[in-house]
């Protein structure tokens, strides 16, 4: 949900470089390069992020390239078209979702399995 403290990167702008920050990010534009947020990452329907991303929350619903890494939770909605390697404790990956790359979560797991034997 976004808040009067929201950021917005319109639909007509292109950012190349670093973005980084403390409020939420709602993105319906584009930014390549890095994104570094203490908060809530939005990629809205017709935004695109070329980006290696690092956010406390990240919701996609548009075009996403690079990692994507969410201390708390990632999800990855049904308009959403994403490439990469997603790191989260909780990813969530819609019905419809277009999603070509690696899933890594940190989950513990129960007493006497290891990762590789099930």
């Amino acid at each position: 949900m976004a808040s009067e403290d929201t950021c917005y990167i319109g639909s007509k702008t292109t950012v190349r470089g670093q973005v980084s920050g403390k409020q939420d990010l709602v993105v319906e534009g584009r930014i390549e390069g890095y994104v570094g947020l203490e908060s809530h990452l939005t990629v809205e329907e017709g935004g695109t992020v070329e980006a290696d991303v690092e956010a406390a929350v990240a919701t996609l619903r548009g075009e996403v390239r690079g990692p994507v890494t969410a201390q708390r939770s990632l999800c990855v909605e049904a308009s959403a078209r994403v490439a990469g390697r997603l790191k989260a404790p909780t990813i969530t990956i819609e019905d419809g979702a277009r999603f070509s790359g690696e899933i890594e979560m940190d989950v513990e797991l129960p007493a006497g399995v290891t990762p590789g034997n099930g």
